[in-house]
């Protein structure tokens, strides 16, 4: 038989409602039934809006330092160049990325609401390790 309408698929991705569209809820962390050492923080920052020289390494140091607070960072990645705000953290054990995606997850920084994803390690693209210069 059919699912009855309405009824939610299996699996899916917590929504909310907002004005009848359903949009992701931000306060829940993406691919959570699939976790990794590795994460991805949507909306951290808007290119366009970054003016300062060297606005890359200033918001790489603030992640670098709150997520610290949750587990040993291996390496922040911030894609600057593309739209989306998003910035990949990959930690050292799956623990500590899960308390940092935790924590972050519908967070607001700089008047943007944070979005946390787990990718797995080979999404990542390369970058400095954590405590280099980009």
């Amino acid at each position: 038989p059919a699912a009855a309408p309405g009824a939610a698929a299996a699996g899916a991705s917590p929504v909310a409602k907002t004005g009848g569209a359903a949009v992701p809820d931000a306060k829940a962390v993406g691919r959570a039934d699939r976790p990794s050492r590795s994460i991805l923080i949507h909306n951290m920052f808007d290119k366009d809006e970054e003016t300062d020289e060297g606005w890359e390494d200033d918001i790489r140091l603030d992640l670098e330092e709150e997520c610290g607070k949750h587990g040993r960072i291996s390496r922040v990645v911030v894609m600057s160049s593309e739209p989306g705000g998003r910035i990949y953290a990959s930690f050292e054990t799956e623990d500590g990325a899960a308390r940092c995606a935790a924590a972050l997850a519908g967070r607001w920084f700089d008047k943007r609401q944070l979005r946390v994803e787990f990718v797995d390690g080979g999404d990542v693209p390369p970058g400095p390790p954590t405590g280099s210069a980009a």
